[in-house]
């Protein structure tokens, strides 16, 4: 009995030390609960967003499986590869003509026409390749990526060819910008 009521003697003069009233507990508690709900949501989005891109990527597997078989896939792979190598070696080209401008050297502007040339060449050869191909759900996708790009990467190398023939390096410097953004499609 002695120990009981020491106990409970304890824990009242504890309780009557402690800095905090009855309302300031209830207000951090509530405070420390609403945290809580908020985090409970955002887990909660953070896991619908996670069973959605699960969900995709099994439609994506079905899909593959599906077009594995498919003789425009291998198709269109050898088209988007041939096109890649093209871009790739054309912009290299237009990057050395950059280079050249940047480092005081004379561009020859009948160099960066052709390579604007080729650039455009490279890109109605992929669009007149993939126009003969019967293209899946998922190519398609992948179509309508480049396409965007194309559009993208066209206007860039126009501007780039106009800004060295006309010397302006603000528009060679917006033209480059917009070139590196058109990797956003890709």
């Amino acid at each position: 009995m002695k120990l009981k009521l020491s106990a409970t003697l304890l824990v009242l003069l504890a309780a009557g030390c402690s800095g905090s009233s009855p309302e300031e507990t209830l207000i951090e508690q509530e405070e420390y609960k609403s945290e809580l709900e908020g985090l409970l949501q955002t887990e909660q989005v953070r896991n619908k967003q996670l069973t959605l891109h699960l969900d995709n990527l099994e439609t994506q597997i079905v899909n593959f499986e599906r077009d594995r078989d498919n003789p425009n896939v291998e198709k269109y792979v050898d088209i988007v590869t041939a096109y890649a190598d093209g871009i790739t070696k054309n912009l290299n080209t237009l990057n050395e003509h950059i280079a050249a401008y940047r480092s005081g050297d004379q561009v020859n502007t009948g160099e960066v026409i052709k390579t604007r040339d080729a650039v455009k060449d490279t890109v109605e050869t992929y669009e007149s390749a993939v126009g003969e191909l019967e293209l899946t759900e998922v190519l398609e996708r992948e179509h309508s990526n480049v396409v965007l790009a194309n559009e993208e990467i066209t206007e860039a190398v126009n501007q780039i060819a106009d800004a060295l023939a006309a010397d302006d390096e603000t528009l060679l410097n917006e033209a480059i910008d917009r070139l590196q953004s058109a990797t956003e499609y890709l």
